[in-house]
């Protein structure tokens, strides 16, 4: 069996388990992760993946050395952040490549699923969330940014993860 098949078994295999738990967090998360590590071996494959490092922090998506209700707050917020960020990483990937993106189409519904599961667990944001905003138009900026964001967007799940089962 082909790598891409077995995967295939896998996504369809962990939606329908998905699909028929309702929402269990846990679950939930497990089942966006992959999602965004392939989204994020994707755009590096389209961009050659010699991007260098970001360097400005990306603190909505950070949950380390926060108090307990610093992370509950930034957990809560963090996921709509992220929507956000990757609608806007699609948009950049759009606009340098016409007939391809590497960022799936639904990949913001996934996210959305994951943030209702998220606030039925947590509870929702209450303080709102920025949008992320990107304004630089060089080419080398975006796609350093987007891989940032999709490499923490990865760990911030884990930390999520994490945060939810010593708090629930």
């Amino acid at each position: 069996m082909e790598s891409k098949t077995g995967l295939l078994i896998w996504c369809i295999l962990t939606t329908v388990l998905v699909m028929t738990d309702g929402c269990n967090v846990n679950r939930r998360i497990n089942y966006t992760k992959p999602i965004m590590e392939n989204t994020l071996n994707q755009f590096l494959s389209a961009n050659r993946n010699n991007n260098g490092p970001w360097t400005e922090p990306i603190s909505e998506l950070d949950l380390k050395n926060l108090t307990t209700e610093e992370k509950r707050h930034r957990a809560q917020c963090g996921l709509h952040y992220m929507q956000e960020a990757v609608k806007l990483i699609r948009q950049h990937q759009s606009e340098l490549n016409h007939t391809w993106n590497p960022i799936p189409g639904t990949i913001h519904v996934e996210l959305k699923r994951t943030n209702a599961c998220v606030v039925r667990a947590i509870g929702p944001c209450t303080n709102g969330t920025e949008k992320p905003v990107f304004s630089p138009t060089k080419t080398y900026e975006r796609k350093q940014w987007g891989v940032a964001v999709l490499k923490i967007s990865v760990v911030f799940l884990d930390e999520l993860e994490n945060f939810i089962n010593h708090t629930t």
